[in-house]
C-alpha cells in the first residue's frame, strides 16, 4: 500500500477512464490508503475498494445502450438522463452488485463529495463500517447528479447535487485530512479548459437558492484555476497526475460503446505505464514548494 492519497475527478461517461486506470491498479496490487471522489470518480472508486476488478467495464458493457441506464425516455419520466434508480440502486443491489462486506471491511478510507444544494458548498461523506448500503448508494447518487439534468437527491433532510459543482477535483480536502502527497485522476487530456455552456436559467431550476446558483456562476473559472494548481504543483514535483495520453473526444453522456470501451482501455494503458514513475513519485521527499503549502 503506497503512503499517498488518490483523487479521483467525475466527468459523466469519462469516468471510464479512471475504470481502466483503477483497474490496472487492481492488477497491480496497488492501493492507497485514502481515495476521495467526486460524482463518477466516486462511482467507480467505490469498485476499486470493494476489489472488484473489472466490475465497472461489466457495468459499460451490459446496460450502455439499455434505455433504463441514459436516455431522454429517462428525462421526461424523472428529470435526469440517467436512470438514477437504476444506476445507483439496481445495479450495485442486484445486477452487477457491489460487494458491500468487502468494500466496507476494506481499510481504505474513502470519502465522496457532494454539493448542499442550500449552502452551495461541498459535503464529505466518509464511509464509516456503521453506514448501511441504503444510506451510500445514495450520496454516490446524489454525488452524481448533474446540474440541469437530474434532480436534486434528498438525504437525512438536506438536498444535494453533482459534487463537482463545489469541488470537482477535491486535492484540499485530501491534504486537509491529512495527505501531502496525493495521486490525481483526471478525465481530459492535458492542457484542457472547461469552457461556459449554454444551460437553462439557474433561476427556472433552481429559485430561492442563491447560495447554489452563484456555485454554479462561479463553477467553470473555479475549475480552470483548480487546473492551474494541478499543472503546476505536478511540475514541481508535489502531485503525481495521470491523465488520458490522447483526446478521444468522449462526451459526459457519449454514445458510442466502442468510445468508451476505448476509453477504458487508454487508462489501463496509462496506468501501467506510469506505475513505474509512480513508484519513484512515492518514494521521494515532499518538495517545501508542494500541494501542503499551496493548500494554505
Amino acid at each position: 500500500m503506497l503512503d499517498l492519497g488518490l483523487v479521483l475527478e467525475g466527468g459523466g461517461l469519462r469516468g471510464n477512464y479512471t475504470a481502466g486506470v483503477l483497474d490496472a491498479f487492481l492488477d497491480g496490487q496497488i492501493f492507497f490508503p485514502y481515495v476521495i471522489g467526486v460524482s463518477a470518480g466516486a462511482g467507480m472508486g467505490c469498485s476499486y475498494v470493494s476489489g472488484q476488478r473489472g466490475r465497472n467495464l461489466e457495468i459499460l458493457r451490459r446496460f450502455h445502450g439499455d434505455p433504463r441506464y441514459l436516455s431522454f425516455r429517462n428525462f421526461i419520466r424523472t428529470g435526469s438522463l440517467f436512470g438514477m434508480d437504476f444506476v445507483f440502486h439496481r445495479i450495485p443491489k442486484s445486477l452487477i452488485p457491489l460487494d458491500w462486506k468487502h468494500f466496507v471491511n476494506s481499510p481504505v478510507r474513502f470519502t465522496t463529495v457532494c454539493t448542499d444544494c442550500e449552502t452551495g458548498r461541498a459535503e464529505y461523506f466518509e464511509k464509516p463500517p456503521e453506514t448501511g448500503s441504503e444510506d451510500f448508494l445514495t450520496i454516490l447518487e446524489a454525488s452524481s447528479s448533474m446540474p440541469y439534468a437530474a434532480p436534486m437527491v434528498a438525504y437525512h433532510g438536506k438536498k444535494y447535487l453533482d459534487g463537482a459543482i463545489a469541488d470537482a477535483i477535491p486535492l484540499k480536502k485530501a491534504l486537509s485530512d491529512g495527505f501531502a502527497r496525493n495521486v490525481v485522476v483526471l478525465t481530459n487530456p492535458a492542457g484542457y479548459r472547461k469552457k461556459q455552456e449554454p444551460h437553462p436559467p439557474d433561476g427556472l431550476f433552481y429559485f430561492g437558492r442563491k447560495e447554489l446558483i452563484g456555485a454554479l456562476k462561479t463553477r467553470v473559472e473555479r475549475y480552470n484555476r483548480t487546473l492551474e494548481w494541478v499543472e503546476a504543483e505536478e511540475k514541481a514535483g508535489g502531485l503525481f497526475v495521470i491523465r488520458p495520453s490522447k483526446d478521444l473526444h468522449v462526451s459526459r453522456i457519449e454514445k458510442s460503446k466502442t468510445k468508451l470501451e476505448q476509453l477504458y482501455e487508454l487508462g489501463y494503458t496509462d496506468a501501467k505505464t506510469a506505475v513505474l514513475s509512480l513508484g519513484h513519485f512515492a518514494d521521494a521527499p515532499v518538495p517545501d514548494h508542494g500541494p501542503r503549502s499551496a493548500a494554505k
